[in-house]
């Protein structure tokens, strides 16, 4: 009789923090990576959790975002891409070269101050220039690439410019596939993706995560957005300072 394979702790853990966050994505439209992120990196290598989101991400958000593309402005797409791109590449050189301690140091500081900037923030929204597309590219290029977590500054930069909210949720959404497309490919000029252990861990966790992005849609309607919102928040700064402990 064949041995059954053995299932490690470790395993079911990743499953089950994969599923959450994928099905937070589902309930709250946002994406994944803020949760599984900081989470992972407590039991998997730093570069191993990065690649393996981005992947993930990109499955999720190709399938998501087919539907909204042509609500989406091309014009500020295209503001933010070079930027992006510029972003990416001083990201992907850090992620490569940075001591792990200062890495995890600098992922546990942003997602305390993105945490506390969903706290605070207030929402009036504000009319921004096209200028502001620059450090927005920038900034969101090298976050994605460093923490897997590019998103807020194209918010913050695509809600200042664009008023109605079906566009704006659209141009987040294409804006999110083209990050998360070209930090897969960042990634994988750097060597990140030849990993056998990775793709055996993509062909097994994508299930789980689409499992969660379909439970999310079905219990979104039951849930007060706003205590979805401070949940998350929470757990985002608690991860953050945990991560912090960590590195001293």
């Amino acid at each position: 009789m064949p041995a059954l394979p053995v299932v490690e702790p470790i395993d079911v853990l990743v499953g089950l923090v994969v599923f959450a966050g994928y099905m937070v994505f589902g309930v709250t439209g946002f994406g994944a990576s803020p949760i599984t992120i900081p989470v992972l990196v407590h039991l998997l290598p730093l570069t191993f959790v990065l690649a393996l989101a981005a992947i993930l991400d990109l499955s999720s958000a190709l399938v998501l975002g087919f539907h909204t593309r042509r609500q989406a402005d091309a014009r500020e797409l295209a503001a933010l891409v070079p930027f992006t791109l510029v972003g990416l590449t001083l990201g992907v050189t850090l992620l490569v070269h940075l001591p792990r301690n200062t890495t995890l140091l600098a992922l546990g500081l942003f997602v305390c101050v993105f945490a506390l900037y969903v706290m605070f923030r207030r929402d009036a929204v504000r009319q921004l220039s096209r200028g502001w597309a620059a450090p927005a590219g920038i900034a969101g290029g090298v976050i994605g690439a460093l923490f897997g977590m590019g998103g807020p500054p194209y918010v913050m930069y695509i809600t200042g410019r664009i008023a109605e909210p079906a566009a704006q949720r659209a141009t987040i959404s294409q804006m999110v596939i083209l990050n998360v497309g070209l930090r897969v490919r960042a990634f994988a000029l750097a060597g990140l993706l030849v990993s056998r252990a990775l793709w055996v861990a993509v062909a097994i966790l994508l299930p789980v995560a689409w499992a969660g992005v379909w439970a999310g849609n079905r219990v979104h309607v039951r849930l007060a957005p706003a205590m979805i919102a401070r949940i998350i928040d929470a757990v985002l700064f608690i991860t953050g300072v945990t991560l912090i402990i960590r590195t001293v």
